[in-house]
């Protein structure tokens, strides 16, 4: 199990798997819960905030796509607002 601390909290993780596995168990560690993660599953979360992993039978590939700050930063696009963020009083 993992976290990507350096993908921005406003990103998602997608993560989809391909190669020939059976037995795909994905786990989202610090929200109890855990996916059937089959051939060609996509998946997507807070790789931020959220532990996850996953286990397997066979020979697995999974390709992840996240944004980092540095990478924004480096090619100067704005930070996402997909998500905001209230005070609470």
């Amino acid at each position: 199990l993992h976290q990507d601390p350096s993908s921005t909290p406003e990103g998602f993780d997608v993560m989809s798997s391909v190669s020939h596995y059976c037995n795909g168990l994905m786990t989202l560690y610090n929200l109890s819960i855990w996916l059937q993660y089959n051939l060609g599953a996509m998946v997507g979360c807070s790789g931020h905030f959220v532990r996850h992993g996953i286990a397997y039978t066979g020979d697995c590939i999974v390709w992840a796509w996240f944004i980092c700050d540095s990478l924004q930063n480096f090619v100067g696009t704005p930070q996402s607002s997909c998500a905001t963020y209230m005070d609470v009083d």
